[in-house]
């Protein structure tokens, strides 16, 4: 089995169906979330998307199970947009 978020997280909501289901630049291009760039999309966001984003990555992100094992890369692409 892949080490890709996508794969591991059973409430990744690139995989949900219906109104749960959120576009994910990493799961589109089969990267793990700690693989992508995401300042550029963040930088285009309004201001309380922006926040929004932020702080469900700060909630979610440390539940992810890749959290554990990508927790620097992880910790840094949080910290480089809020």
């Amino acid at each position: 089995m892949s080490e890709k978020c996508y794969d591991l997280n059973p409430n990744c909501m690139a995989k949900a169906e219906g109104d749960a289901k959120r576009p994910c630049p990493a799961y589109e291009q089969k990267i793990g979330c700690w693989e992508l760039d995401w300042k550029p999309m963040y930088a285009s966001l309004p201001k309380d998307q922006k926040k929004m984003m932020g702080e469900w990555m700060k909630d979610n992100c440390p539940k992810c199970p890749v959290y554990g094992n990508h927790q620097s890369e992880i910790d840094t692409k949080i910290s480089a947009i809020t």
